[in-house]
């Protein structure tokens, strides 16, 4: 046998890269049912226990920022150890939290509990990608994530539906929910202990044969320190413009997610179930397909493309096309027009999640994926949507605020209010939203810039120039 490398375009997924696929994509969409039940519960979770919308709010708030702040942790083990073995504690980690939410007996247990589920969450979200990555070669790896991604919108309705059906006292209550959505992850997390660690970088680098290392690429990446690993991430150009990217299209859906079902009912005039309902059904059907598409779309690009900017395409198109249905959404007076824009908008918004996805673990050196994937869950909850809920709701009662104390909103908002047919004193989370395609014009632009750095352009990015 010829000892010369192998090219890239030799590098096949395997079958059983595909297994590790569907056994990552189950745990996503574990993962997603057990983070969003909870939100489905609160009302049946207020009613028995009585606590306050502040008290619950700040439950959430601990999964929000422990989530937050211990990726970058995760990220850091994920580059050093077995990767299997750290998923398969954290989806242990997650389920037991979730579960024992139900046995929790006082506010505080239940906010720990809570907590715990994001230590776990945040451990998966970190590694799983680093791993896909190692087992799919670059013509693959956008389909991959895609598919790895669409169970997100899939996960969450889920996570909805069980909690809103299981959780209802003539059903199991809500504490019977948590313990029966925890219980499968602790199954499922026992096989991630037995998945195969493959060599990093495996499917970036030529080939060689085992006993003979190519010159100046050795067969097993250089272990680097924190510090310096966070260096290497920050003067990285594509990989910064991907996560500010991500960040803006972040700081959009999430508000629009978030706000909808309110948007809908306070300024569209639906019930809350139907708004509910419309919600769902844009969000299952639209993020799916706009996943799958995202991803072979993607993969499609990119052979024709030198280095990754195809990925880079894609997010710039989607995220910037994605701002003309939500503005149209928000300004529509016909229901069938906004519902219609609303299901355009998250299938052309998740149309760029997976090749975001792939441009983070393919423009960083194969030892620091899971530290790189660490940051980027930092960056767009930090200036995503951990600034955008807050920010629409501020605006919207502000100018509730004003409207009923007989005063005029500042003069220019009054004025893009009219201009979009818009009322400041009786729409106004419609005008607190369209901030939200703003933000992904913005997100188009960073995506867009993306594609002329070096990192973006380069046969194998995640190799030095």
């Amino acid at each position: 046998m010829s000892t010369a490398a192998l090219p890239l375009s030799s590098r096949q997924a395997t079958t059983y890269a595909y297994f590790v696929l569907a056994m990552l994509t189950l745990l996503n969409l574990l993962n997603y049912i057990d983070r969003y039940i909870f939100s489905a519960l609160v009302p049946y979770i207020k009613a028995d226990t009585g606590y306050t919308d502040a008290q619950l709010g700040l439950i959430g708030s601990a999964f929000t920022w422990v989530y937050t702040l211990c990726s970058p942790l995760f990220g850091y083990f994920g580059d050093r150890y077995h990767r299997g073995c750290l998923i398969a504690v954290g989806v242990f980690v997650w389920s037991l939290a979730t579960a024992g939410a139900g046995l929790a007996r006082s506010l505080w247990q239940l906010l720990v509990a809570r907590a715990a589920v994001g230590v776990g969450e945040a451990n998966y979200a970190t590694i799983a990608p680093s791993l896909l990555a190692d087992y799919f070669p670059k013509a693959r790896r956008g389909l991959a994530m895609s598919i790895f991604q669409a169970t997100i919108p899939i996960g969450a309705a889920a996570g909805f539906v069980l909690g809103g059906y299981l959780g209802a006292p003539d059903m199991f209550g809500w504490r019977y929910a948590l313990l029966i959505v925890g219980v499968p992850g602790l199954l499922a997390a026992l096989t991630m202990f037995f998945i195969r660690e493959p060599q990093r970088g495996v499917m970036d680098e030529p080939l060689a044969p085992p006993t003979q290392a190519l010159p100046g690429e050795p067969s097993q990446p250089k272990e680097v320190g924190w510090l310096e690993g966070y260096w290497q991430l920050l003067v990285n150009r594509g990989y910064l413009l991907t996560c500010l990217g991500y960040a803006g299209v972040t700081f959009a859906l999430g508000a629009l997610v978030f706000w909808a079902p309110e948007w809908m009912k306070a300024d569209k005039g639906l019930s809350e179930k139907e708004a509910n309902l419309v919600l769902g059904i844009c969000a299952v059907v639209g993020g799916t397909l706009g996943s799958l598409i995202g991803g072979l779309l993607g993969d499609a690009l990119n052979r024709r493309l030198r280095g990754v900017r195809g990925y880079f395409l894609v997010c710039a198109v989607s995220a910037g096309l994605a701002s003309v249905p939500m503005f149209i959404a928000l300004v529509a007076t016909t229901p069938l027009v906004y519902q219609v824009c609303t299901f355009i908008t998250l299938l052309l918004v998740y149309l760029g999640n997976g090749p975001a996805n792939t441009l983070v673990v393919s423009l960083v050196a194969p030892n620091l994926r899971t530290t790189a994937t660490g940051l980027l869950v930092v960056a767009i909850h930090v200036f995503g949507d951990g600034i955008s809920l807050a920010l629409v709701g501020w605006i919207s009662t502000h100018l509730r605020e004003l409207a009923q104390a007989g005063q005029s909103p500042p003069a220019f908002v009054v004025t893009l209010a009219t201009l979009c047919g818009l009322s400041p004193a009786a729409q106004t989370l419609s005008v607190a939203l369209l901030l939200m395609p703003v933000a992904l014009v913005v997100a188009g632009l960073l995506y867009g810039l993306g594609t002329i750095t070096p990192e973006a352009t380069r046969d194998n990015p995640a190799s030095p120039a």
